[in-house]
């Protein structure tokens, strides 16, 4: 397993180059980017990808992965059909830069609030989700019938504030079974799963072995006296952290995927206001580092927990 953190490259942010020189120097093995700036789509699919290739082979780094965000679930019809173009190019980019996944989300027309009125029912006026279910089929079988014919794997994001429903094990499941293919997967970040309530974190993991297809990593952290203060409505009550500096066990999370049989990286992704920017993404990558096995040695994960039969 390799370290990767998450980044923009090219146009207002850092070269690529200094991007690679930067991974390279603090013990990075591979970088995700956004499709913008020097992995555009379009720029990607009208020059190819051997120079962005080029440059970072050069510095000993890999692209991990491509990130394109687009909301199919909108409810204006031509807003979700115009994402789902923007989603196949990101796809066809992906291919053409031989990179294996592309991370992006599931969308939703109602930010989190797609289950309706807190403590009701299911199927209360404001349930949206059995339809939003469906809408995810209509929309995303295509999508992914292209994943398949380009290779590559989509793997969903599992942030709710974003307007998300692939976020909790419940949709993960009714979106995955609306589209059973071995290029639709999940990207697990932890961090969402703490403030949730979504415990132990090891067993969602367990839970949807196989179907992990990146790790794209936060940890968080949790005040139960602002808890107190705030409840659940609250607004300052839990903040995300860098790997190392919330309240997740990394060593037992390495392990959990391992034995779930994911082996490719953990990405990190900085939104800790107290380390920001590259000084955070380092500690976080130095951190996650010690439980890794390694180079070059192999690893045989124990036997999988198995959390559903």
């Amino acid at each position: 397993m390799d370290i990767s953190f998450s980044t923009h490259a090219g146009g207002n942010a850092w070269s690529l180059e200094d991007c690679a020189k930067w991974a390279k120097a603090n013990d990075f093995d591979a970088v995700r980017l956004n499709a913008s700036d020097i992995v555009d789509p379009d720029r990607i699919l009208e020059a190819g990808g051997d120079e962005v290739n080029e440059i970072l082979r050069s510095h000993g780094i890999y692209l991990a992965a491509l990130t394109s965000h687009n909301n199919l679930l909108d409810d204006d019809p031509e807003t979700r059909e115009a994402a789902q173009a923007n989603l196949k190019r990101a796809i066809e980019a992906t291919s053409v830069l031989g990179t294996p996944v592309l991370v992006t989300y599931a969308g939703s027309p109602v930010g989190w609030h797609f289950y309706g009125q807190f403590s009701s029912t299911p199927g209360n006026p404001g349930d949206r989700s059995v339809e939003l279910v469906g809408r995810f089929k209509e929309m995303w079988t295509p999508v992914i019938r292209f994943a398949e014919e380009k290779g590559v794997q989509v793997a969903l994001d599992c942030a709710v504030r974003m307007g998300n429903i692939a976020c909790n094990p419940e949709m993960w499941e009714r979106i995955l079974d609306a589209i059973p293919s071995d290029h639709l997967g999940l990207s697990c970040d932890p961090s969402h799963w703490l403030w949730m309530g979504i415990l132990p974190v090891e067993d969602a993991l367990r839970m949807f072995a196989g179907k992990w297809y990146y790790a794209d990593v936060k940890d968080c952290e949790v005040s139960p006296q602002m808890r107190f203060r705030q409840g659940i409505i609250g607004n300052w009550w839990w903040q995300y952290r860098v790997p190392g500096r919330g309240q997740l066990n990394w060593a037992t999370i390495v392990g959990a995927l391992l034995e779930s049989g994911y082996d490719y990286v953990l990405c990190v992704e900085n939104e800790d206001r107290g380390i920001p920017g590259l000084p955070g993404l380092a500690l976080g990558g130095r951190h996650l580092r010690q439980f890794l096995p390694k180079r070059g040695e192999s690893y045989q994960p124990a036997e999988l927990w198995k959390v559903r039969n």
